[in-house]
């Protein structure tokens, strides 16, 4: 049987895109997408003179959409006022990222035993990443990552 996103997008509770929540298949599918927004942020953080925009991969908006309509419904936007359109795209662009940001988390934390601060379908698109308690998850992740460096300081 072949994977189709859509079809999993489709047939699955917005709460299943949750990234706890996702199957381990599924949390690398849509970690190979988050890798290429994390990519574009770093790239676009070390060089600020290239005016870049940062684009989201269409099945991330797909997931974004999914869960902003859960919690807001499915309800047209005036665009009778460009503001509103604005504002739409402004919300989506942030949660988008908020979503990306949340499943970097899981992927690094998921089989590491360590307890971290979950997003819920409440929170996922508007909590600010920093805001989650994943402190002890990042000391972990740099200690482990950042053990075998060669620019480690010397101890002296």
């Amino acid at each position: 049987m072949t994977f189709s996103f859509k079809q999993e997008l489709d047939s699955s509770a917005p709460e299943a895109f949750l990234p706890q929540n996702l199957t381990h298949k599924m949390l690398a599918y849509i970690g190979l997408k988050v890798n290429d927004f994390i990519d574009q942020i770093s790239l676009a953080a070390s060089e600020p003179d290239n005016n870049t925009s940062i684009k989201f991969d269409s099945e991330i908006i797909d997931i974004i959409t999914k869960i902003y309509v859960n919690e807001h419904g499915d309800h047209t936007i005036d665009t009778s006022d460009i503001n509103n359109i604005i504002s739409f795209q402004k919300k989506m662009s942030e949660g988008a990222s908020k979503y990306c940001l949340a499943v970097y988390r899981e992927s690094i934390g998921r089989d590491s035993d360590i307890e971290y601060e979950k997003p819920t379908l409440e929170n996922i698109l508007t909590k600010n990443p920093e805001d989650y308690d994943c402190k002890k998850l990042f000391e972990n992740f740099k200690k482990s990552k950042c053990g075998s460096c060669s620019n480690k300081p010397s101890l002296m």
